[in-house]
């Protein structure tokens, strides 16, 4: 299999197989929704409950706890029990680097 190598980073960086793409594409379509992406965007300043992500989404609370597992199943969020309440953080915070430069790359504004 012919080696494909990263474009536009200037590294030189090389991968003999698509195995790591495969699961950066995984992450990619959980964060290809855009409930998904309003939930990122509403935790990006820190953790929250599923009732204080609800707020101003309009999506009812399956829902929302549903595209959390989703983001939770692929490594994005990480929750932490709080009595009945569940509270979600990103699980790695350059993710909020990565949604903030996609929104400059696109020239997007990420207030609207």
């Amino acid at each position: 299999m012919p080696k494909v190598e990263s474009a536009g980073t200037g590294h030189g960086e090389e991968f003999d197989d698509l195995s790591c793409c495969e699961e950066m594409a995984r992450i990619f379509r959980a964060l290809g929704n855009e409930t998904r992406l309003g939930i990122l965007r509403r935790i990006m300043e820190g953790e929250m409950c599923v009732s204080e992500i609800q707020d101003g989404l309009d999506r009812s609370q399956p829902n929302i706890s549903q595209h959390l597992s989703i983001l939770r199943d692929r490594g994005v969020v990480t929750g932490e029990r709080d009595g009945a309440r569940v509270c979600y953080r990103l699980a790695d915070p350059r993710v909020a680097d990565l949604l903030e430069l996609a929104a400059k790359i696109f020239e997007i504004d990420p207030t609207r």
